[in-house]
């Protein structure tokens, strides 16, 4: 029951993150795009890089503050359910940055869809549609299917997952988070650069 109740938190953690932070960041750019604030802004007042890290920045936070309260609501009820092991409460401070680069990154992937959509309903929509995928490769089982799990290791869910995981239930963390966090910040970095490679075309 205890190992259940973990994994299942590390799962409702990263994909509450996951959803929100790219459909935000996503819906954010690109609605600034239809309204032609993007290209106010671009002409002086904010390079298109502070306006990418603005909106990467945004859902990083929106996602940390969700994914909190859903550590302290799961925690919660751990404790009234009376399962063994309960809440690792002290644990929960070190999710905190967890959560922001797990928002982060998917920021930079909802910005990235923005960038190929053509206006912010469909950016959401494009949002969710390319979460989906990346949240079923990352709950597949390597041992059923090798080559979706070889998949996942480029897509930020997994590492999310396993980075939460770490931090909240397993005796020593350290070593698996640090892992983790450095496979999302490479993925965040990549997705950051390409969404800022296409920026252009928002702008114009």
């Amino acid at each position: 029951t205890w190992a259940l109740s973990a994994q299942v938190q590390a799962y409702a953690l990263a994909l509450g993150t996951t959803f929100l932070a790219a459909v935000l960041a996503a819906a954010a750019l690109a609605a600034e795009r239809d309204e032609r604030v993007l290209q106010r802004l671009a002409r002086g007042l904010a390079s298109l890089g502070e306006v990418l890290a603005s909106k990467v920045a945004l859902a990083a936070l929106v996602a940390a503050v969700l994914g909190l309260g859903v550590a302290v609501a799961f925690g919660v009820a751990v404790e009234a359910a009376g399962v063994e092991g309960g809440e690792p409460w002290s644990r929960v401070p070190a999710l905190v940055p967890a959560l922001l680069l797990a928002g982060a990154v998917a920021g930079a992937l909802g910005a990235l869809v923005a960038t190929l959509a053509r206006e912010a309903r469909s950016a959401t929509l494009v949002a969710v549609l390319v979460v989906l995928p990346i949240v079923f490769l990352g709950i597949v089982p390597r041992e059923a299917a090798p080559a979706a799990g070889w998949v996942s290791d480029v897509l930020p869910f997994a590492h999310e997952v396993r980075l939460l995981d770490a931090l909240l239930y397993e005796v020593d963390p350290w070593r698996t988070a640090l892992i983790e966090a450095a496979w999302l910040l490479a993925i965040g970095i990549v997705l950051v650069a390409v969404a800022r490679a296409l920026m252009r075309r928002l702008a114009s």
